[in-house]
């Protein structure tokens, strides 16, 4: 059932290929969003400066008793078109 804790952990399971494989962080935004696990992604408007910098995702995701489950999203930003999946978070 969508929404599920297994659910969840089963995109977190993904995120690692999904990222090293991305050419843009507006690909990794298309696949998030396109999980029926997810009802909204954002990429955040700021940049984490860090060495590597760091971006973050806002993603919601529904339970199976209607509530909303928030999670952050962080992806280290390696060069052009490089990226590298870092944590999954509560919000």
């Amino acid at each position: 059932m969508p929404g599920s804790a297994n659910d969840i952990d089963e995109l977190e399971k993904a995120l690692p290929g999904v990222t090293d494989n991305a050419q843009s962080l507006g690909e990794i935004e298309a696949w998030i969003g396109a999980q029926p696990c997810v009802k909204s992604v954002q990429l955040a408007g700021y940049v984490l400066k860090s060495n590597p910098p760091q971006r973050d995702f806002i993603i919601e995701c529904g339970s199976k008793d209607g509530t909303v489950i928030k999670k952050i999203l962080n992806v280290y930003v390696l060069g052009t078109q490089k990226f590298q999946f870092n944590s999954m978070r509560d919000q």
